[in-house]
Formats: structure tokens, C-alpha cells, sequence
């Protein structure tokens, strides 16, 4: 798992000629997806946005409630994974699917 910053636009979304790769809610974007940190790492720096390195993130409380079931794939792949799943299976597995197992589930602190 990935988190990174946007410090010039904290509701930033990226998005090319397929679709949205990238949504940052409060300046901070989580991903398990080795393809979408790879792209955002080739930013230039003048985009303003950075890797979170571990250490930043310990500091940040997880989301106290499971996101909508009609939540983006991204979202339920963060939840997931704070509740505990490894981030490539859930990063493999459906929207639907994290919804069915991790409804209910509380993080991991």
C-alpha cells in the first residue's frame, strides 16, 4: 500500500483517455496498484504531490466506518487492506467481493 499527498490540490482526480486512475479526498490518495504508484512517483515535483513514507502514516487514524457499498474499488481496497487483507489480493479481488467481507469489519490499529 501506497499513500500519497497533494499539497497544491487536496481534491485532486486524475484521469487520461480510460478513465480515473487517481481520486485524493483531503489532500491524501491510497493505492495498492503497482501501476498508479508508478505514475505517480514519474510526477513532476511542481505537481505537488508526494509519497507518504511510512513513518508520516502511522500517525493517521484509519476511517471509523466501511465506505458505501456503492464506493469506488479503491475505496473498498483501502478499507480492506486497513482491516487487515494483503494488499494484492485485494487489489485482485471485485468491488462487490471487499464489500461482501469487509462490511463489517473494524481496522486494524
Amino acid at each position: 500500500m501506497a499513500t500519497f499527498e497533494s499539497t497544491r490540490y487536496p481534491h485532486l482526480t486524475l484521469q487520461d483517455g480510460t478513465g480515473i486512475w487517481a481520486r485524493f479526498k483531503d489532500g491524501r490518495f491510497d493505492t495498492a496498484d503497482a501501476a498508479v504508484v508508478k505514475r505517480l512517483r514519474a510526477l513532476p515535483e511542481e505537481e505537488g504531490i508526494s509519497e507518504v513514507k511510512s513513518s508520516e502514516k502511522a500517525g493517521r487514524p484509519p476511517e471509523a466506518k466501511a465506505p458505501a457499498k456503492s464506493a469506488s474499488k479503491e475505496d473498498w481496497v483501502t478499507w480492506a487492506v486497513a482491516c487487515g487483507a494483503d494488499p494484492l489480493q485485494a487489489a485482485a479481488a471485485s468491488r462487490d467481493e471487499l464489500a461482501e467481507q469487509y462490511a463489517g469489519t473494524t481496522p486494524q490499529q
